[in-house]
């Protein structure tokens, strides 16, 4: 993750309301460019680094069903098609806007 997307999550999560903190930054990012396996990849990076039992882990996760759309996203999807597990299991794009 470059320092700048470093600084962005810190900020989120240093917020008074990282869920919606995390939702503004996905938004920001599609805004920006960042296509949603990227995206993803972004989260997932950031997710792993949090405890399972940490509430931000929680606030990630909910980010990141919005990011995956579908069924996860409880139609407040972020993107027009939900990904799928070969989506995200190409080689790391996190840096790249799909």
């Amino acid at each position: 993750m470059t320092d700048a997307y470093q600084s962005r999550f810190e900020a989120a999560i240093h917020s008074p309301d990282p869920c919606s903190a995390f939702d503004d930054l996905a938004k920001a990012l599609k805004i920006e460019g960042v296509g949603q396996v990227a995206m993803y990849h972004l989260f997932a990076e950031y997710q792993v680094k949090t405890s399972g039992n940490d509430p931000l882990n929680d606030a990630v996760l909910d980010t990141m069903d919005l990011i995956w759309g579908g069924g996860w996203a409880k139609g407040r999807a972020l993107f027009d098609r939900e990904l799928t597990s070969a989506d995200v299991a190409a080689p790391d794009t996190a840096a790249t806007a799909d």
